[in-house]
């Protein structure tokens, strides 16, 4: 049985070319209290996309990125073009697998915190890793 890309390993992935992209360490969960400014990653869903040769795996990822306090929004939509241009670059994926897609879903939300006013913005991400190939 061929054995699929690991969900551990596709977080560490993501947090590198974050980190790569804008300097900013990306985190896997969020402490309480967490001092603004950050990002984090969370592991939304997987969902098979296999093709006619290859044994692919959806995995959807959502990114949060939560701003210093501010009345105004532009330290936000800065953050977010930030992370948009990081994520430009492909994620690296070890051998033997293959990234066929990574896909910016777009912006989902942006909240403003009343108690502290910080901002929160959520990206989602899709990225294809296929894992094996259909031979006959």
């Amino acid at each position: 049985m061929l054995k699929q890309f690991p969900i551990t390993e596709l977080i560490k992935q993501i947090q590198a070319t974050i980190k790569a992209g804008t300097g900013k360490k990306c985190y896997d969960h969020v402490e309480k209290n967490q001092k603004a400014p950050f990002i984090y990653a969370e592991f939304i869903n997987s969902r098979p996309a296999n093709t006619k040769t290859m044994y692919c795996t959806d995995y959807n990822v959502s990114l949060h990125i939560v701003a210093e306090p501010n009345t105004s929004s532009v330290p936000i939509y800065k953050a977010i073009e930030e992370l948009e241009s990081a994520l430009t670059v492909d994620i690296s994926i070890p051998d033997p697998y293959n990234l066929i897609m990574q896909t910016l879903n777009g912006v989902q939300s942006i909240y403003t915190d009343e108690e502290n006013k910080e901002k929160h913005a959520v990206l989602s991400y899709t990225f294809r890793i296929c894992y094996g190939f259909m031979i006959k």
